[in-house]
Formats: structure tokens, sequence, C-alpha cells
């Protein structure tokens, strides 16, 4: 009885598995050299995804998953680098003197070299020259301290010569060794400050629908995609008269079934805006899933706007792999409900290059119903499920009644 009892359950929780199949695919191109390589997730694929892109996986031509790192741009971010400049020379002479000669190519502006040290307690005294022959050689910094101090966290740190603002193709760096070993000088660099702007593809444009009410002074603009959409921003340009400020608010029509079966239709309050005349309007949607907006601009008493341009924005995002040359791979695409893979790659992001090379997509191909039924067993029909569902509280019921028969009532038995 209890080995029935766990093969029914054991056949439902298959059924369940079978379930979460894949609805769709897409081939990869080829690679000619093994190695990391950036799939580009486009609006077209992006189509079949959910709000997470947890539902892709990738699989070589054994059918066999392969790991990846799915990544997404930042819309603006800044990023500090530590640029090396080229050592020249390094030279040591005993008793003497330490002399490192850098070079500035472009003889771009400076005022400052970063020393990456090896920790030491060491006090030292320098002097730093610039030239733009390596021949002729001009005081740029005269005998200063070089002080530096021990990390606990690091076998080495970063030590910052200021200087006069200068742009020489060459310095020259110093350092006086007469009275103590010579310091370890791992390399010489700047930290380079610059903003990275996130790169957006353009999904297909919305229709729009424009309304005016003229006693409630409202525009209702509604703007409709031709399906689902994964939408991270969109710009609209207004225009009607030269300067205008306007309040907006922005909804998501959205339906629910109530109790009592009925459809509900009501707006998604999203958030609120301001309309302006001095520059196009941006809405970060933050990658949501969007079929339809419904925009609600106040005129209060001024004349109605008319809605020029409304483009539609992606993020980037992308599928890091580590693909074969003499492999084919497929994209494959899950129902919603399936849940993000856990691969080890996401621990050794140190090992993938910063700018590998780029794939598309090929289109992706929906599996259709024929292909589904060939899969369709008895055990994975609905009917049975629920079949199965009604036995096991069949049999669990006729088990309790037989453990309560047979239980004894009443107190302990008396002689």
């Amino acid at each position: 009885m209890r080995l029935f009892v766990i093969g029914i359950f054991l056949m439902c929780d298959v059924s369940m598995v079978s379930a979460q199949r894949f609805v769709g695919q897409a081939t990869l191109p080829p690679v000619e050299v093994d190695g990391f390589y950036r799939i580009v997730i486009s609006p077209d694929v992006a189509l079949h995804l959910s709000e997470s892109c947890a539902n892709i996986r990738v699989h070589d031509e054994a059918n066999k998953e392969i790991p990846y790192l799915f990544q997404t741009g930042r819309p603006t971010s800044a990023v500090v680098e530590f640029k090396e400049y080229e050592i020249v020379e390094k030279r040591y002479e005993e008793g003497c003197c330490t002399t490192l000669v850098l070079h500035n190519p472009g003889n771009g502006k400076l005022n400052n070299i970063n020393l990456v040290i090896k920790n030491a307690d060491v006090t030292k005294y320098a002097q730093l020259l610039g030239s733009d022959d390596q021949e002729h050689w001009y005081a740029l910094k005269q005998r200063f301290e070089l002080r530096p101090t021990m990390d606990d966290s690091s076998t080495s740190e970063i030590e910052i010569v200021n200087f006069p603002l200068s742009n020489y193709a060459y310095y020259s760096l110093r350092i006086e060794d007469s009275l103590s070993a010579p310091l370890n000088i791992l390399s010489a660099g700047y930290f380079q400050h610059r903003t990275s702007e996130a790169q957006y593809t353009r999904i297909p444009d919305p229709a729009v629908i424009v309304s005016d009410s003229v006693s409630q002074k409202m525009s209702y603009v509604r703007i409709k995609f031709d399906t689902s959409r994964l939408i991270d921003k969109m710009e609209l340009s207004l225009s009607g008269t030269p300067d205008f400020l306007r309040k907006a608010t922005l909804y998501e029509p959205r339906s629910r079934i109530l109790r009592n079966g009925n459809v509900e239709s009501f707006n998604s309050f999203m958030q609120e805006l301001q309309l302006t005349s001095k520059h196009p309007t941006t809405i970060e949607l933050g990658g949501r899933r969007i079929k339809e907006l419904l925009l609600v601009v106040e005129n209060d008493d001024n004349p109605s706007l008319n809605m020029d341009i409304h483009r539609a924005y992606q993020l980037d995002r992308y599928l890091t792999v580590f693909l074969k040359s003499d492999m084919d791979y497929t994209i494959k695409v899950g129902n919603h409900d399936l849940g993000p893979p856990v691969y080890d790659i996401s621990f050794f992001t140190d090992k993938i290059p910063l700018n590998p090379p780029t794939l598309e997509v090929g289109q992706v191909v929906l599996l259709t119903k024929a292909t589904a039924d060939a899969t369709f067993t008895f055990f994975t029909s609905r009917v049975f499920i629920w079949v199965a569902i009604v036995l096991v509280i069949g049999i669990l019921a006729i088990m309790s009644f037989r453990i309560l028969k047979e239980t004894p009532h009443g107190g302990s038995d008396t002689k």
C-alpha cells in the first residue's frame, strides 16, 4: 500500500518536472576560436523572456547545459581605472640611488604619479625631473619625502607623488638609497576617472492614441506596443506651445479576475512626471515587461500638447559564456516560471576578458503544438494527475478509517 502511494506521488512529481519544458530555441553562429563570448539578448529574444531573464539556457550539440554569466549594463556608472606608465628604465646604483624613468605618451597634463610599492617601514627622500627627449632634464620637485605606510590588508600600497602641473614626455624619479636598501617598486601610473554610459537598443516604436477632455482639463495618451516588451526607458518629445511645464502621471492598464469570476480593469500607478519644453522627457521603467501605458497630462487652462517622438529602449543584456570552435550551440527559452540557474562561473569573473567578442542570436523558433503533443504521455496528462490525486485522497481516507476501527475504545481491561 505504501509503495503504491509513493508511486503515485512520484508520477505526479515527474509530470510537474516535464511541464517545465522549453518553449522556444535559437541557434548561435559558430565560433572560430575557443574562448569567452558575449551573447547579446536582442529585443526579439527578450520578447520570450521573463523580466528577470532567468528562463534562458545555453546547450551544446549534445544537449548539455553550458554555464553562463548573465550581465546587464548599468544606465550610468562611474569607473575608476589605474593606468600604468611604461617604465622606460629602472636602475639601481648600490650605495647611491634608484632611478625610475616613466613615459608619458601623448604629453598629457600631469600633477601626480602613483607608485605601487611593496609594504616597507622606511622613509626615503626623492627628486623628480621632467624631459621631452631624455637628454635634457628639468627640475619639478626637489628632495621630497617618501614614507610608505604598512597596509594590514594588502602586501602593497600606493604612494602618491604630487608636483606642479606639467606635460613632459618623460619623468625621472630618483630615490636616495645611500642609508638603506631600495624600495620594491612594482609599478607606476595614474587613476583615470570616467563616466560609463550604458548601451541601449531601440525596440519597435509603439502606437500612440491621444484623447483630450476639455471638461476635465486632461489629455489621455495611450501608448500601445505590438506585444509585451521588456522596456528600460522611454523618450518623449512634445510640442504645441513654445513654452510649457505640465504635471503628468504614468499608469499601466491592467486587469484582474474577481472572486465572482468577473474581469475588472484598472490603472496601476507607476510614477509622476514633469513635462517641459526645455528638454525631452525620459521615463525610466527599470526593465519591466509592458504592453500598454497610459499617460495622463494635466493641461489646466492650456492647450493640449502634441506627441512628436515616442521611443522605447531596452538596456543591453548579455550572456558571457565559454564556447568551443568545434561545437554547435543552441539558446533555449523556458516557461516564465523557470527559475534562474546556479553556475560556478559567477565565482571566477576575474578570468573573463573585459570585452569579449559578441555574438548575435538567431531568430527564436517557438516549439509548435505538434512538438509538444509528440512528448505527451499518459502520465503527463492533466486528467491523470487529477485522477491520481483523487485516488491518493481515497486511499488515505480508507487507511485512516481502518486505523480508527482497529484502535480499542475505552480504558484498560480489568479482571
